[in-house]
């Protein structure tokens, strides 16, 4: 299971949709500096939900990948890269009408007000762009954890399933991990970042037109010639960093992204010592017994413990606070008959 793990973590940085991941992190930026003050909590909730979007959106199309290519597997693996030229196509045209002051709804926070956010829904199509850009580098391994693992001799479909979890696990950890890391270093930047939002608007459509043509070339070059040439060697050599350097150092980018993510949704969401204490306590009790890595379990364990603890503490500062800013009620005139 954690070799799946691995390779989930390690999908996120695959050389097709490489140099999606920072122009996703550059819009996250860009958002959060275009929207009203929102409180560290906020802030970090909107990072949690963002990111969780987004994986749901790039696992949804491999799970789907998946089954169909179950049954057409070497149709799927012979035409997954033109989906790589496609969505190229679409990110060139979207990066070059963003220069020119386009804006998709979900871009533009000024004509959402009053009505419902629609980040995380956009955030799950970009995950679903992401999935696609992706698929002729990474659907062997997702095909392999679910259905070569499961159609081995005494192995079951719980097998595949599990193996399937672990890689989602993996590809969601990294990107969460990331977004909330970027959302705790935007709290102390919110300020430069609205003064020069713009600059970021333009950025941003600079990242996604980058993204679109780097595609393109990829496509044409690597899919369709079959060919090594200067560009692609270079941004390969940088992936190829990334994922030696992932791949080495797994067991600490591992409890490093899991410490952060537990640590954060216990920091957003505790309400409770008694449900915390009990959440803590189940986490160790199954993840140590399961991983049999009782350090790393250990780690996270403090962790999440910490941080809900400090939630807490805030929580009940947010109160008292509410509290104080309560007006009190106007005492009524007591009328003698």
């Amino acid at each position: 299971m954690s070799l799946w793990f691995v390779a989930g973590i390690l999908a996120a940085v695959n050389p097709c949709g490489f140099v999606l991941l920072p122009t996703y992190l550059m819009y996250f930026l860009g958002l959060q500096g275009s929207q009203e003050k929102l409180t560290q909590r906020e802030t970090l909730r909107k990072a949690l939900k963002v990111s969780g979007s987004l994986s749901l959106g790039f696992m949804a199309v491999f799970v789907v990948a998946a089954f169909v290519a179950n049954y057409a597997t070497n149709w799927l693996t012979a035409n997954a890269k033109y989906a790589t030229g496609f969505f190229g196509v679409a990110l060139v045209v979207l990066g070059a009408a963003m220069l020119f002051g386009f804006k998709l709804p979900f871009m533009n926070p000024q004509k959402l007000q009053g009505q419902k956010d629609q980040t995380v829904a956009s955030m799950f199509v970009y995950g679903v762009a992401y999935a696609v850009a992706s698929l002729g580098c990474t659907i062997g391994f997702f095909i392999s954890a679910v259905f070569a693992t499961s159609s081995r001799e005494g192995a079951n479909a719980l097998d595949g399933l599990t193996n399937g979890l672990a890689y989602a696990a993996g590809m969601a950890v990294l990107v969460g991990g990331l977004t909330v890391a970027l959302a705790f270093a935007n709290t102390g930047l919110l300020g430069v970042l609205r003064r020069g939002l713009q600059y970021m608007d333009r950025i941003a459509a600079a990242f996604v037109l980058i993204s679109g043509v780097y595609l393109l070339w990829y496509f044409y070059w690597v899919d369709l010639r079959a060919e090594d040439e200067a560009v692609t060697r270079w941004v390969d050599a940088r992936q190829a960093w990334v994922s030696g350097f992932l791949n080495d150092h797994r067991w600490g980018v591992a409890v490093v992204l899991f410490s952060v993510l537990g640590a954060t949704i216990a920091y957003v969401y505790s309400r409770s010592s008694a449900i915390l204490a009990g959440a803590v306590a189940a986490i160790v009790l199954v993840a140590g017994p399961a991983s049999g890595d009782w350090v790393a379990v250990g780690i996270i364990g403090v962790a999440i413990a910490t941080a809900g603890a400090l939630g807490l503490l805030q929580d009940g500062r947010d109160r008292r606070g509410t509290e104080r800013d309560d007006p009190a009620p106007e005492p009524r005139d007591v009328v003698v008959q």
